[in-house]
């Protein structure tokens, strides 16, 4: 790119999302058709990382998944923003080319007691920044703002030990 400033990249999540007709989720990844030509792709938390770090991205986020709204019903969000952090997506080789800071992205939908439990999984990897997302926040926006707010306080605390 021969882009000499900081690069922040998006992992994909949201992308697959806006593709809700043409693509298909599993806990592997995702499966859909690509809108320019047709082709078919497979894009899973560890193709993502590996994008980024291709793309030598100073800050990367991790693969996310969006939580439809509204959700019938409450459900974990596939894990897919922990395998970013795991073994099989920072390999050593990996590891090595990562010169950037990887944000963990908490999910949960409008369910704040999912999006507690997405944040407390996060923390314990030690992501060293954090993201609230994983939902389409334009049709949330009221709910949106009180859970934001709550995931935000719970940061806030932790990071002083109250």
């Amino acid at each position: 790119m021969h882009w000499e400033r900081p690069i922040l990249t998006d992992s994909g999540g949201f992308q697959v999302w806006s593709l809700a007709q043409m693509r298909k989720i599993t806990e592997e990844g995702a499966r859909f058709r690509s809108p320019i030509d047709g082709a078919p792709v497979f894009l899973s938390p560890e193709e993502s990382m590996r994008i980024q770090r291709v793309l030598r991205s100073d800050v990367a986020m991790s693969f996310d998944e969006c939580t439809p709204y509204p959700a019938t019903r409450p459900r974990p969000a596939r894990p897919w923003s922990c395998r970013c952090a795991g073994p099989r997506a920072l390999s050593p080789v990996s590891r090595e080319r990562a010169a950037g800071t990887l944000f963990g992205i908490v999910q949960g939908g409008v369910h704040a007691g999912l999006r507690l439990e997405s944040l407390e999984a996060l923390e314990a990897i030690g992501f060293e920044g954090l993201a609230v997302g994983g939902l389409a926040w334009a049709r949330a926006k009221r709910s949106a703002t009180g859970y934001s707010t709550a995931c935000c306080r719970r940061c806030r605390s932790a990071s002083l030990g109250t």
